[in-house]
């Protein structure tokens, strides 16, 4: 059974988490170190699959991330394809990128060398997740 039961859970969720972290020092640290490119106006979308999710992220005003959830016009630079639980194990900290590309349990689409850049300024967003579903009685989604 999936950790997700529909896009709507997923959606709520990611909503909440990324409502504490995407204005952070941190989410503008990854802004400024993202070198945009001239043909995207997104840095980076999620395509989850099991069940069917998008999560799109942009620039905000402020310098920190956007998310959009769902269909998008967004053109982003970096693609991530996966199933929800890993996913979600990797907000966790559980799975790490260059393991699960080489496994194809995350597919990406884009300049690589971008996203390497990026992905280990959020290793700092994982104890923050794992302790937002505990704090909104999610364990179950902690300790599956």
């Amino acid at each position: 059974m999936p950790v997700f039961q529909s896009a709507d859970e997923l959606y709520e969720i990611y909503d909440e988490f990324f409502k504490l972290v995407k204005g952070s020092e941190e989410a503008k640290s990854i802004m400024r170190s993202y070198m945009k490119s001239d043909t995207h106006n997104a840095l980076v979308q999620y395509i989850y699959h099991k069940p069917e999710a998008k999560m799109t992220w942009m620039e905000s005003d402020d310098g920190g991330i956007d998310v959009v959830f769902g269909e998008t016009d967004l053109n982003p630079e970096l693609i991530f394809e996966m199933d929800v639980d890993i996913g979600h194990k990797f907000w966790l900290g559980e799975i790490e990128l260059t393991p699960a590309l080489a496994r194809k349990q995350i597919e990406s689409k884009g300049p690589l060398s971008k996203a390497l850049k990026v992905v280990p300024q959020l290793k700092i967003w994982y104890p923050k997740y794992r302790e937002y579903l505990l704090n909104t009685g999610r364990n179950e989604l902690v300790i599956g």
